[in-house]
């Protein structure tokens, strides 16, 4: 998991957010309660525009698990809120509070898990290297100074379940293979320079970032 700048506004939302959510919190009141409200009222998020602007800001990669979105582990992106919209329906159309989601991360996991005194990190808004490290010999995040913020994070969003730490930790293995290689003859940087180029294209591109800072 790392941290990302979050981009301007879609059109969409930015033209729509109020009334969207004016509508909603109006629905919820005649209905009774969020999960009575059709799905029409809540699901207007659910733009082109919205998605593209996610997907772009993250490079594609999930928010929490960096997977390449589109690849096998990480098939279909979702929109994700992070605090839940079925708690927080004022926060539903909320630019803010949308982010992009592999969707394991989305819909086994994070689902509508909320800690209001030790809420989930936010990609754009909190250090995550303040809160979470990767243990480079495992492949695990861990919390960083018993952050219980990290832990409500690892277990929130399933950041250490068995397949993605075993993934993780084969990254490691590659980049650690590579690395002595150039290493031998004293090309440390030129391996630094192309995982540079490279990183963005490959999964979990934080992994590269947390090795590179364990040897240097």
């Amino acid at each position: 998991m790392r941290n990302v700048i979050r981009t301007t506004i879609p059109s969409s939302l930015s033209t729509n957010e109020a009334i969207w959510t004016s509508d909603l919190l109006s629905e919820i009141k005649r209905a009774g309660s969020f999960s009575k409200v059709d799905n029409s009222y809540k699901d207007k998020y659910r733009q082109d525009d919205i998605k593209d602007s996610l997907a772009k800001m993250y490079n594609n990669h999930c928010c929490y698990c960096e997977s390449i979105i589109g690849k096998e582990y990480a098939t279909y992106g979702r929109i994700e809120h992070l605090k839940p919209k079925s708690i927080f329906p004022m926060n539903c159309f909320d630019w803010n509070n949308l982010h992009w989601a592999c969707e394991v991360c989305n819909t086994s996991y994070k689902k509508d898990n909320w800690d209001n005194s030790n809420p989930i990190l936010d990609p754009c808004n909190d250090s995550i290297s303040d809160h979470l490290y990767l243990d480079t010999s495992t492949g695990e995040y861990k919390s960083k100074h018993s952050s219980l913020r990290g832990i409500t994070t690892i277990n929130h969003a399933g950041l250490n379940r068995d397949g993605l730490v075993k993934a993780r930790r084969s990254k490691l293995i590659e980049l650690a293979t590579h690395y002595s290689k150039y290493k031998k003859t004293g090309d440390e940087k030129t391996f630094i320079s192309l995982y540079d180029k490279l990183k963005e294209d490959l999964d979990y591109p934080s992994v590269y970032e947390d090795f590179i800072d364990a040897v240097t």
